[in-house]
């Protein structure tokens, strides 16, 4: 309806233009020549042309109004339209973020590949997490044919991350370091001392211990713990992870060491299993 006034608001003009003054004339009494227009006629004349006049103004301005609202839809519909293009490049960029870290861990990945050839590598993808607060596992899916076997070392780029625990079709359970469970034949990467990282299974962390450490061993906070090869089941010189805490007390065999892992087990989703262990 506004758009049917808003085109033939012209033609509607003009009727009234040319309606009125007819109605007026054929109603009012019969003048002859030279005769004084009556004083009705006059007036309505005079109404008339004010008629008119307002009338078109008042046309001019619905038209105007009309008009504007035709805008204002327009404008509306653009920027619906504007708001689904930004939404769809925001969305478009999150993807992108996701491949590009993706393809950065993925690299990260292959540079540990080829610093390792003697390495049988099966990648795989952590798919889900154990929910109970005091033990560490992780739930991969291999990605290959490759024959998974429970005891089979899991590292990442930046380390160690654990065993496996349990295999079933397709996948497996994956016990990390700072599982209470686990056990790493460890030494110091900088003064060879020998010690035993174990999880502490802290639910705030992903902290170990290095049990075993003789209080004649000289471990310093800084100092980073390697697999010492031992067990045959992680090869040498693997990084497990940190040293951030050490403390001997008089009269003890040991030294309490506490270990911030080499591996952001919060954030892991890209493995490898070493099928071959030398």
């Amino acid at each position: 309806m506004l758009e049917w006034l808003k085109e033939h608001h012209g033609k509607l003009l003009g009727i009234l233009l040319v309606v009125v003054p007819l109605v007026m004339v054929a109603s009012a009494p019969g003048n002859e020549v030279g005769q004084s227009t009556s004083e009705p006629v006059r007036m309505a004349g005079g109404a008339m042309g004010a008629v008119q006049s307002g009338g078109h103004a008042t046309v001019a301005r619905v038209g105007n109004l009309f008009g504007r609202l035709g805008s204002d839809a327009e404008l509306a519909r653009e920027n619906e339209e504007l708001q689904k293009e930004v939404d769809r490049l925001r969305e478009e960029k999150t993807r992108l973020i996701g491949v590009l870290q993706e393809n950065a861990r993925l690299r990260e990945l292959v540079g540990f590949q080829q610093a390792h050839p003697e390495f049988e590598l099966a990648p795989a993808r952590v798919v889900g997490r154990d929910v109970t607060p005091y033990f560490r596992v992780v739930k991969i899916r291999i990605e290959t044919e490759a024959e998974l076997e429970e005891g089979m070392a899991v590292v990442a780029a930046d380390g160690v991350v654990g065993q496996i625990h349990r295999v079933y079709h397709g996948g497996a359970d994956v016990v990390l370091s700072a599982d209470p469970r686990s056990r790493i034949d460890a030494v110091s990467q900088r003064n060879r001392a020998p010690g035993v990282v174990e999880g502490l299974g802290d639910e705030a962390n992903y902290r170990a211990k290095v049990a075993y450490v003789s209080e004649r061993d000289e471990l310093r906070v800084g100092d980073t713990m390697v697999t010492s090869g031992m067990g045959g089941v992680f090869p040498r010189e693997l990084r497990i992870g940190t040293v951030v805490e050490v403390e001997s007390r008089p009269g003890d065999l040991f030294q309490d060491v506490v270990l911030e892992p080499a591996v952001d087990f919060s954030r892991l989703e890209e493995i490898f299993v070493i099928t071959n262990v030398n």
